[in-house]
């Protein structure tokens, strides 16, 4: 029982879960990483350097570590990985591995975030108004917010009055535009099984982030919300969604409003698991051909987690 963590970079918590995961079968979780000092690298079972994913050798050499290290259960982290891994799950599962991502046609339209906002709003999901550049109303708010149509981390992403919007769009590649909303930002880590059955959620408020990664939250009770979460959720499994996604939204005096999602596990995941998200183990149960319980609701309210840097030394 195997599993290999891609463009694993600093998600050190995570490895150490999949570790904790897989040690009752033998198991080895594998970092790879195209940057030879991540630190992932030194603490995995075994380290795997990759090529970056715009390389044309990346996928034969996913394929050829697959088959030489036996490996189960891909875990990918970074959203720009997902398409390229989620279009090669045949030829992986034909080598006995999954990937912990959804479906390709969910993963396209989440990488596309006016798309994702469109796709929700026909499901009558409550969302933020997402306007193209060639699509804004007569009047906009005064505070706004544009980022990339397919970003991510955060990258290029601007908080801007509608004065100063034409001079952040010419900034920004194949811009959306939002309402700035100055309301709690929420993350929800959820999972799914193979065939797109919820088995669990956490909502987190997000207290602090750095490069748009939760380093303060505390989970929160989702009795205010829970129709709409359990709504989104629902229609997120209907269209595609396996294995681990993450929700982001705002906790507005209207409830929950939505504005991306990521099928993927989140950087502050180390928090959702600390309440209960015992998501790598499951994962390690469907990948073993067993049937996790759905316990949705079942987590530790009010649980709070703050980060700090360590550091790794060795030689070059």
């Amino acid at each position: 029982m195997n599993v290999l963590l891609t463009c694993a970079g600093r998600r050190v918590s995570l490895l150490r879960s999949f570790q904790e995961a897989v040690a009752p079968f033998h198991g080895q979780v594998l970092a790879a990483d195209h940057d030879r000092m991540a630190p992932t690298l030194p603490l995995a079972d075994q380290a795997i350097h990759l090529p970056p994913l715009s390389n044309d050798a990346y996928l034969p050499t996913l394929l050829e570590i697959v088959q030489t290290h036996q490996i189960s259960l891909i875990v990918p982290t970074i959203d720009t990985e997902l398409p390229l891994l989620a279009q090669a799950s045949a030829a992986l599962a034909h080598h006995g591995c999954h990937i912990a991502t959804s479906t390709l046609a969910f993963v396209q339209r989440c990488a596309d975030k006016y798309a994702a906002v469109q796709a929700w709003q026909t499901a009558g999901i409550p969302t933020l108004p997402t306007w193209l550049p060639d699509q804004l109303p007569d009047v906009l708010p005064d505070d706004l917010f544009t980022k990339p149509r397919r970003g991510a981390a955060s990258s290029l992403a601007f908080r801007v009055s509608a004065a100063q919007l034409a001079h952040a769009l010419a900034l920004v590649p194949d811009p959306i535009v939002q309402p700035f909303i100055d309301a709690p930002e929420i993350t929800v880590d959820a999972l799914f099984d193979f065939s797109g059955r919820l088995l669990h959620y956490v909502p987190r408020l997000r207290v602090r982030t750095l490069a748009g990664e939760s380093i303060q939250g505390i989970t929160l009770d989702d009795s205010p919300f829970h129709q709409t979460l359990q709504h989104a959720l629902t229609h997120a499994g209907e269209a595609g969604a396996r294995g681990p996604i993450t929700l982001q939204a705002f906790q507005t005096t209207n409830g929950l409003v939505f504005s991306e999602i990521n099928p993927r596990f989140g950087g502050g995941f180390p928090l959702a698991k600390d309440a209960g998200a015992q998501y790598p183990r499951w994962l390690v149960q469907l990948v073993r051909g067993e049937t996790p319980d759905a316990v949705c609701g079942v987590y530790q309210r009010g649980r709070t987690m703050t980060r700090y840097h360590s550091e790794l030394f060795g030689d070059e």
